[in-house]
């Protein structure tokens, strides 16, 4: 019986355990899920990157969080303004007592705000809030740019790399050709050791190139606010496509660009500034109503009243004169704004030209004639008229072509770019 007792407490014992397990399985599989999907792609593109920025860099928002307390503004200007009580009591010091010889008065007094003061400081704290936004937009899109160059600069770090690792795999192929020549006796001893130090020199500027992407890639994880995260580039560093001509990139500047929707919010917050200021200086009537009690005599007496502030001194001439010098400031503040806006896409529009114009003379007149000039070099020394200097000029003179094609390509792309955010077409309308 004893026996029975403990196997059926182990039983149970085991029972209990078998479901807790099961039921901490699902937890621990929900858990596994939700970190599997926040962990961002190891492969991006660039338009991933940017909806990381958007969705999930802690920079971003940390600047939106900012929105939420400009919005504070909207409580505090519908706020009606507080009532006041008042009490007082009157107490016969000398003399004949013609009435009670003790009153108390309760009043209460309640202002009025007749003249749309609280609209127009509701209208106010609505433009306080466009303003912020239009300043975290432009926020935004200054690191949108940033994240847009570290993209350039990963993706054009990993075409070196792969440019340096096929010039590696072609030396090797010929450093075995030169090896075996040299073993058949038509080639001497220095061409094998010259190669070979070529390989190696070679394998240094493989290895550096490695570093140069994981460097690239932790700055633009950096950007995106990711910890422990490797991202590899996926893209072209083609350039889009063909931009409009000046005056039209200046117009959508003039209505898409961030920094001036910025300015122009800035400019609005001021006016409604001025019109508060203006809206404060009338005078702000108030009721008053309460009692009066005598003691002696069991008396209560209503009281009512009106108050009106005369404005014959302060007539809210400070906030009006501050108000009307922040219109002035951000009228030309917006000027200026303009002025440094329309010449940073004069100079970004004329430097993509002139680096899309040199990419275009790179390509016809040297990347194109590549393959061949490599051929030449492999089939004149297979044929013994070059030596071993003459081929590894050739392989160095091939590789450092590549590797300024790709870099002309991060310019115009960088260009590119700089055109985009100075005409305002990488943002949303």
């Amino acid at each position: 019986m004893r026996r029975l007792i403990v196997w059926g407490v182990l039983g149970a014992l085991a029972a209990g355990s078998a479901g807790a397990q099961q039921a901490a399985a699902p937890a621990l599989d929900l858990e596994e899920r939700k970190r599997s999907e926040a962990a961002p792609p190891e492969r991006i593109t660039l338009e991933q990157a940017l909806s990381l920025l958007d969705e999930r860099s802690p920079w971003a928002a940390a600047e939106r969080s900012r929105i939420d307390v400009a919005a504070a503004d909207r409580v505090e200007a519908s706020i009606l303004p507080n009532p006041s009580f008042s009490y007082g009591t009157q107490l016969l010091a000398a003399g004949v007592n013609t009435g009670s010889s003790v009153v108390h008065e309760l009043s209460l007094e309640q202002p009025l705000l007749l003249f749309g003061q609280r609209g127009m400081r509701r209208e106010l704290a609505e433009r306080n809030v466009s303003a912020e936004q239009a300043r975290v937009k432009a926020s935004l899109a200054e690191r949108a740019l940033a994240v847009r160059e570290a993209f350039a600069a990963l993706l054009t770090n990993q075409e070196e790399l792969r440019v340096l690792e096929e010039t590696a795999v072609d030396l090797g192929r010929v450093e075995k050709v030169v090896k075996g020549r040299a073993a058949a006796g038509d080639s001497s001893r220095y061409d094998v050791e010259r190669i070979e130090v070529e390989s190696r020199a070679l394998e240094v500027e493989v290895l550096n190139a490695r570093a140069s992407v994981d460097d690239a890639s932790g700055r633009l994880a950096a950007l995106l606010g990711i910890e422990g995260w490797h991202p590899r580039a996926q893209g072209s560093l083609r350039v889009t496509g063909s931009l409009p001509d000046l005056p039209l990139l200046w117009e959508s500047a003039q209505q898409r660009r961030p920094s001036l929707v910025a300015a122009r919010a800035r400019q609005a917050v001021a006016r409604g500034g001025l019109d508060v200021a203006r809206r404060e200086r009338l005078p702000v009537p108030s009721v008053a109503a309460g009692v009066m009690l005598t003691r002696n005599e069991q008396s209560t007496i209503a009281l009512v009243g009106v108050g009106l502030p005369l404005p014959l001194f302060d007539r809210n001439q400070g906030s009006i004169a501050r108000a009307s010098a922040e219109l002035q400031a951000e009228a030309r503040a917006l000027e200026a704004a303009q002025a440094e806006a329309r010449a940073e896409l004069t100079r970004a529009h004329s430097v993509l030209e002139g680096r899309k114009g040199a990419l275009a003379r790179l390509e016809h007149d040297v990347v194109e004639r590549l393959p061949t000039v490599r051929r030449m070099a492999e089939d004149a020394y297979r044929e013994g008229r070059g030596g071993i200097l003459e081929l590894l000029d050739a392989f160095r003179s091939l590789k450092d072509m590549r590797v300024l094609h790709l870099k002309q390509q991060e310019t115009v792309k960088l260009a590119e770019a700089s055109v985009l955010f100075a005409a305002g077409l990488d943002t949303a309308p």
